[in-house]
């Protein structure tokens, strides 16, 4: 099982990436609004139902973020960071 204080973390490291992105690039605030809406289940991803819900909801985010341009300088860590987050998940229920 993995550690649930690890997925926050990478969750959390995403949504600085964001903000960062944000400041650069002020259309990758509807994103960030977005990601923002999964904080509380980031926040409490203990039981099963939410780990669903958290890979749905980042399944969601990956295609979502294809809607947008973000910088070099944050793009491929946003894009990874949401990856990880959902194989971290994937091997929580597995």
């Amino acid at each position: 099982m993995v550690n649930i204080e690890y997925i926050k973390a990478h969750y959390l490291q995403l949504l600085t990436l964001l903000k960062q992105e944000v400041s650069l690039n002020q259309s990758a605030q509807e994103f960030l609004n977005y990601v923002l809406l999964y904080k509380n289940k980031f926040s409490s991803a203990e039981n099963a139902d939410n780990v669903q819900q958290l890979r749905e909801f980042l399944r969601g985010a990956n295609r979502f973020a294809d809607e947008f341009s973000f910088s070099d300088r944050h793009g491929s860590q946003i894009r990874a960071l949401i990856k990880s987050l959902y194989d971290l998940l994937d091997t929580a229920i597995s």
